[in-house]
């Protein structure tokens, strides 16, 4: 299974968001939202393609937005919380890795009595399962 840069520009992305996070607490103001022109430029990425990844991220709940000239982004809750999976997935689709197995684990193919299926199921259940317990507080 090879995740697209989908995946990787989106987390390289998020992590700035990650860096940025602080929870407000009593009388202390929050971060200012981060710009994705500012991402764009110290990741390399173009910026149309972060705003189309980021449309996307926040319409799975995992970022917010501010307009204005102090706009930007912003987790919509703290890194450690955030699994990479829900990213990864969010970006990508459905996270299978043999075609016959979705992601859920469930096979698909029409085989009833495939013999490989069980050991199918295993794998993608132990890849979904790593990725779940990975948080983007983990990558910075």
């Amino acid at each position: 299974m090879k995740f697209s840069t989908r995946s990787s520009y989106g987390l390289r992305a998020l992590s700035h968001l990650a860096k940025n996070y602080n929870q407000p607490r009593r009388g202390q103001a929050a971060k200012k939202p981060y710009s994705l022109a500012k991402i764009a430029r110290e990741e390399k990425i173009s910026q149309a393609y972060l705003e189309r990844l980021f449309a996307q991220l926040k319409r799975a709940g995992l970022v917010m937005s501010s307009k204005g000239m102090a706009g930007g982004y912003q987790l919509t809750k703290d890194p450690a919380q955030i699994a990479i999976f829900d990213v990864i997935s969010t970006l990508e689709g459905s996270i299978s890795v043999f075609h016959c197995v979705n992601s859920k684990g469930k096979v698909v193919c029409g085989v009833k009595a495939c013999p490989s299926a069980q050991v199918y199921q295993k794998v993608q259940k132990a890849i979904a399962d790593s990725l779940r317990k990975i948080s983007l507080k983990d990558l910075i």
